[in-house]
């Protein structure tokens, strides 16, 4: 019985956790999505402007996609 009331308290504190984790983390994104998205020095959610903006300048290029579950 012991055991069965340790798994479940330890199970529930780590569903609580994810749960409150997620929304954080998403809370981060947004956040640098409205910081990368407004530097001139990065572009943003554009890969054609990307990739002609690379060949432009003769430069390799770093294309990071990201997912927000």
């Amino acid at each position: 019985m012991l055991r069965q009331s340790i798994f479940s308290s330890v199970v529930w504190i780590a569903l609580a956790s994810v749960a409150l984790g997620a929304g954080k983390r998403e809370e981060q994104v947004r956040q640098d999505m409205k910081t990368v998205g407004n530097d001139p020095n990065w572009i943003y959610n554009d890969l054609s402007k990307g990739i002609a903006e690379a060949k432009r300048q003769n430069k390799p290029m770093l294309v990071v996609f990201r997912c927000i579950p």
